[in-house]
């Protein structure tokens, strides 16, 4: 996961594997976890600071994780995001 000096969150597979992980083994929703991701890469989120998010277009191959998972793990990303910065999104 990294923020971009034009503000885009990019976020990586292995990224969408530890948000999975947390689900699974500590019943942590994705939102949570993606909130550890952040601290974990030591991201700072504020008002204005994403302009956009960047997830993978599909779910790591290599871990087995449904593929129908994607968008309830971006939308806590998104969700997530929002919190920091309530406009966000709203155009």
């Amino acid at each position: 996961m990294k923020l971009n000096e034009q503000g885009v969150l990019i976020i990586e597979e292995d990224d969408i594997h530890d948000m999975y992980f947390f689900l699974v083994h500590d019943g942590l929703t994705f939102k949570d976890s993606f909130e550890i991701g952040l601290e974990r890469h030591k991201i700072e989120l504020y008002p204005g600071s994403v302009s956009a998010i960047v997830p993978p277009q599909a779910m790591p191959e290599d871990y087995g994780y449904p593929e129908e998972d994607l968008p309830r793990i971006v939308e806590g990303i998104y969700s997530a995001v929002r919190e920091y910065d309530p406009g966000f999104g709203v155009w």
